[in-house]
């Protein structure tokens, strides 16, 4: 069976688990763990922020995001299919208590968009706005640089807050030839994931400024996040970050050739996105595809009217065509 169904099944490489059994370890609740530190200091600057906190997932660092920038009852806009909608159980207003204000077209929300939604504020019917979200990559897809800083410039025009998801802005960062920092800029808070695209077996992280990555430690240890020797399992994120980005354009590539070969040989549309192939799968059939590829030995994730396939640093060359001609046999089935 080739893999496919996210790039946060891969497994950690034998210098991976190297570093991460020789890591100096310390009480992180305590601030002691250098491994740690030194991650969190390196993501940190990668991403041109002042500080970092490491925590054990996208979704905290993401619900860490939320809560250090809004108060009960406040408005955070975001798209209908972002992350932190769709796939974090509700933690919006389970946890920050905060009401998601949605927009359900194109990647990023338009001028029109935010004039019309920001017109309302001071009306005491309605909750008052406090965050802007964006995700980059937003399923695959890279969201323009001059996108990001027209949303964040309006947000900081208005006196909102910006937060960017991004789990996979490495993957944006070698789409786009830039530094992660570029990605990044104009934001106040940003989560990135170690697991996605770079291989760690564990951890996200928060960065933002000082102050602001102080209260998101305080509301990790709020939330029971605490953790002691972790530099265990950072060194794995620490490895991944110094050895795993730059080859992620590698990926990328073998997305695209998937999607050239899946369409050729098999006559589905297929389109790559980053690290990502999307295979339509018409009339939200999404599912019984992914049940249909797997039999041919390719697994995927069924998602409504597609099927994705994530490239990943365990998936080869051979890998690539194996599984196009797999997807060539299941096309004849459905």
């Amino acid at each position: 069976m080739i893999d496919l169904r996210s790039d946060t099944i891969t497994r950690p490489t034998p210098a991976m688990r190297t570093a991460m059994a020789e890591a100096e370890v310390g009480d992180d609740v305590w601030g002691e763990d250098p491994t740690v530190r030194a991650l969190e200091e390196e993501t940190a600057g990668l991403l041109g922020m002042e500080s970092a906190l490491y925590v054990p997932s996208g979704h905290m660092a993401n619900q860490l995001g939320l809560y250090v920038s809004t108060r009960s009852g406040e408005e955070v806009w975001a798209h209908e299919h972002h992350h932190l909608i769709g796939d974090e159980q509700g933690a919006t207003a389970v946890l920050a208590r905060a009401l998601p204000r949605l927009y359900s077209d194109g990647t990023f929300p338009t001028d029109a968009l935010l004039e019309s939604w920001i017109a309302g504020r001071g009306d005491v019917h309605r909750a008052e706005p406090a965050l802007v979200w964006l995700e980059n990559t937003f399923t695959g897809r890279v969201v323009p640089l001059a996108e990001q800083r027209r949303v964040t410039g309006f947000a900081h025009r208005h006196g909102l807050r910006a937060h960017l998801d991004g789990a996979r802005l490495w993957n944006a960062s070698a789409a786009l030839g830039v530094s992660p920092a570029e990605v990044a800029n104009g934001f106040d808070t940003v989560s990135v994931c170690f697991s996605k695209g770079l291989g760690a077996p564990v951890g996200s992280a928060l960065a933002g400024d000082a102050d602001t990555v102080s209260r998101a430690r305080r509301g990790r240890k709020l939330l029971g996040a605490g953790m002691r020797q972790v530099g265990i399992i950072a060194a794995g994120a620490l490895y991944a970050l110094r050895h795993h980005r730059e080859r992620m354009v590698e990926d990328h590539e073998r997305a695209a050739e998937l999607a050239r070969l899946v369409t050729d040989l098999s006559g589905l549309d297929a389109r790559a996105r980053t690290n990502m192939v999307l295979v339509e799968a018409p009339g939200c059939q999404g599912a019984r595809y992914a049940e249909v590829f797997a039999r041919h030995g390719v697994a995927g994730l069924g998602m409504g009217d597609a099927v994705r396939l994530v490239v990943h640093l365990e998936i080869t060359d051979d890998d690539v065509e194996k599984a196009a001609r797999g997807l060539a046999k299941a096309a004849a089935e459905l």
